[in-house]
């Protein structure tokens, strides 16, 4: 069977309105090694591929040598870091673990490695570090989505958007004023009471918890991730653990004191 389609018609408008439809999707450059590629297979001159797409003879020279060395991901722009065609490779090392708390994430580099910790109020940093670690392929793109609330979608883009212009590009710029109008004084003294209420009458609490008991004592809606938050800056997550024994030294000290 021979791949050289003397035999077969062409449509200049067709390949036109086809080729600027890839173009769009894939890129110019992707397109035309692609194209010089196909041209290649089926028998034209290296000398005469290169003048018809106007690509210099060396990088036509260079392109076939990639592709028969790389493969398909040969192809894409090499500005890339990742390869968009090929799958992720089936095992990472050293393997990552990304844990969400309710006072921020910790991660931990390898069985036994070192781990990073971040507070819940530093979600930029969050953001960064968890899209590096996606970017390098430490961590799955599923598993980013979920510790940072969004969909697999969302955090494709975010990607593009740290690559393309750097850290500032995943700023909320109505984050501010959104935190401010919904989370008025009155709204953070119920959030510290109902903190205080939940660890000393059951020793622990959580931002869903808050956010369900403020929903139902209050008529106040505050989603979970809000209410972790605003703990966090706060700096309620610290005195989890010393407010019921603090508490308890107090009523000591008041009891001894009654009895005196």
């Amino acid at each position: 069977m021979s791949y050289c389609p003397s035999s077969l018609p062409f449509s200049e408008a067709h390949s036109d309105n086809r080729v600027k439809a890839a173009c769009r999707t894939l890129g110019e450059g992707v397109v035309k090694r692609v194209l010089a590629f196909a041209l290649f297979l089926m028998g034209a001159k290296r000398e005469d591929i290169a003048q018809h797409l106007s690509i210099p003879l060396g990088t036509l020279f260079s392109l076939l040598t990639r592709i028969s060395k790389q493969g398909l991901g040969a192809v894409e722009d090499r500005r890339h870091r990742h390869s968009e065609f090929l799958p992720l490779p089936a095992s990472r090392t050293p393997g990552v673990e990304v844990t969400s708390t309710e006072s921020g994430i910790d991660v931990r580099f390898g069985s036994g490695g070192p781990t990073v910790s971040i507070p819940i109020s530093n979600v930029l940093q969050i953001k960064v570090l968890l899209l590096t670690l996606l970017q390098n392929r430490l961590i799955d793109r599923p598993q980013v989505a979920r510790v940072l609330g969004y969909s697999s979608t969302h955090i494709a883009r975010m990607v593009r958007q740290l690559e393309q212009d750097d850290v500032p590009a995943l700023l909320d710029k109505r984050r501010g004023q959104q935190d401010d109008y919904r989370i008025t004084p009155e709204v953070k003294a119920e959030l510290v009471q109902q903190f205080a209420v939940d660890i000393i009458a059951r020793g622990r609490t959580s931002g869903e918890a808050i956010s369900a008991e403020l929903r139902d004592r209050c008529a106040m809606t505050i989603p979970a991730r809000t209410v972790r938050y605003h703990l966090a800056r706060m700096g309620l997550p610290a005195i989890r653990h010393s407010l019921p024994q603090l508490l308890e030294a107090v009523k000591k000290t008041s009891s001894g004191s009654s009895k005196a």
